[in-house]
């Protein structure tokens, strides 16, 4: 039989309520592109807990992301466009990525501070787990393992023809 420890429970509660107010007043983050220059942008929660929004954007009302359509978000360093700076251009502990929507894309974020970093993970990761229409969660579920799918085919493919081209070389 597990425990339950109400102090951790309540201490959870607390972080998680911290993190929502955190993020709803927003937090000043680089946005990195394809491009060697990233754009400093203001992204907050909005006040219905299911969007993240940013500031200035030519986008206006379509500055979002819905929490909905986020498939995954993750710590670090990890994503195709972090991996086209050099090592030492950001602390890994204030860099995060957002894979949302159908087709996977990311949102890479680089904040000012570790514990920022933590925040938002730790927001979004508790505003993912809240979803209570399982045909979204399950939609989620069957996009994520698709596109690892294709992106293991694809790593698999490209490591066959770096062997092929270094045997004939």
């Amino acid at each position: 039989m597990v425990q339950h420890d109400p102090l951790s429970q309540t201490f959870r509660c607390i972080l998680v309520e911290r993190c929502m107010s955190s993020m709803q007043a927003g937090t000043q983050m680089i946005k990195l592109r394809g491009s060697s220059k990233g754009l400093v942008r203001f992204y907050y929660l909005d006040e219905h807990k299911s969007c993240i929004r940013w500031r200035p954007s030519r986008k206006n009302e379509k500055a979002k992301i819905s929490i909905d359509s986020i498939q995954e978000v993750c710590e670090g360093k990890q994503s195709e466009i972090f991996q086209r700076y050099a090592d030492g251009s950001f602390d890994p502990n204030c860099c995060f990525s957002i894979y949302y929507g159908d087709h996977m894309e990311s949102l890479d974020l680089v904040s000012s501070s570790g514990e920022e970093a933590r925040t938002w993970i730790t927001g979004l990761k508790y505003l993912m787990a809240g979803i209570s229409d399982e045909d979204s969660l399950s939609k989620r579920q069957r996009t994520r393992d698709q596109w690892r799918g294709t992106e293991a085919k694809r790593d698999l493919q490209e490591s066959r023809s770096f062997l092929i081209s270094e045997s004939v070389s």
